[in-house]
């Protein structure tokens, strides 16, 4: 396998990942006849794509665009396979029609050492029960590998985004789609002069961007940009580390706020917040500002204009 030279980012829905995975399984194993199984909804025994391979036999895909959420149920890119979820998703391929000769669960999450060691305790368990199968991992990790090997695919699926050859150009993608995040009326207005449900608004879309990369319009709520991964998946350490510093000031303001109103230290006067208490009033602004020095320190280490 050559050695990845150019990044890709996951499809950004389910159904274009089955698709890319009936490529390459027809790419890898040499599969002349890879096609999806069956339609969308329907039960499919744990396989979404199919094919024979005159060296391997058999082979089954279970494609998995997988997704972990955080404290607010916002998605992060990947995810983690725990064991549980890799030997349900095995057990139900042996229901699959066709004897599989080789089984794969295909995902959009990372390389993890634990998921590999699982695989060959699930390998060594069909080897004792006699059963003639192989289960395999097909990681991001691994579909980057494949997809640097086969320069046709990558062309027919990255057409629009052939130009992310190396980690800083996706650094770039995501730093601009959070720039953009933070370029609206909930940075730069007083605070006082905020109303509370469009300014409470705004920092929970500005955190789900920070955070996953999907920014969404203020008026429509469509997805208008989508750099998946967020800051979590800046290859810049120091970016990283500095705009997890912004992510947890964020969260502390989003807090204060909250309990203000709760604790009535904060009132809604009309359409605009009144901060009662001075101290706390200042507090608040200098953290919000500190969000924005911090990402303007990032972006201006990357040549991108701040806000």
């Amino acid at each position: 396998m050559s050695s990845v030279w150019q990044y890709f980012q996951p499809p950004l829905y389910w159904q274009q990942f089955e698709e890319l995975c009936v490529e390459l399984l027809g790419e890898v194993y040499d599969v002349p006849n890879a096609q999806q199984v069956g339609r969308p909804g329907q039960a499919q025994n744990g396989i979404d794509v199919f094919g024979q391979s005159a060296r391997h036999g058999r082979i089954g895909i279970q494609c998995k665009r997988l997704s972990d959420l955080d404290e607010h149920n916002n998605p992060y890119p990947g995810g983690p396979i725990t064991r549980a979820f890799l030997r349900a998703e095995a057990k139900k391929a042996l229901a699959f029609k066709h004897d599989l000769k080789l089984w794969i669960l295909a995902t959009t999450a990372r390389r993890d050492t634990k998921v590999q060691e699982w695989v060959e305790e699930l390998n060594d368990e069909w080897q004792q029960a006699g059963r003639d199968r192989i289960a395999i991992v097909w990681t991001w990790d691994e579909c980057i590998s494949h997809l640097n090997s086969y320069p046709n695919l990558q062309r027919k699926y990255y057409r629009d985004v052939i130009q992310v050859c190396a980690p800083k150009d996706l650094d770039e993608i995501i730093l601009r789609t959070i720039a953009m995040a933070f370029a609206r009326p909930a940075f730069e207005v007083p605070l006082h002069c905020e109303t509370p449900s469009d300014f409470f608004q705004a920092l929970k879309d500005t955190q789900k961007a920070l955070r996953t990369g999907e920014l969404v319009d203020r008026e429509s709520r469509h997805v208008i940009r989508k750099a998946i991964g967020g800051y979590h998946e800046l290859d810049d350490s120091d970016a990283r580390a500095s705009l997890g510093e912004v992510d947890k000031n964020l969260k502390i303001l989003r807090t204060h706020l909250e309990q203000g109103l709760k604790d009535k230290t904060i009132r809604t006067v009309g359409t605009y917040l009144d901060i009662r208490e001075p101290a706390l009033a200042r507090y608040l602004e200098e953290l919000r500002q500190r969000c924005l020095d911090d990402l303007n320190r990032v972006l201006q280490g990357t040549g991108i204009p701040t806000i």
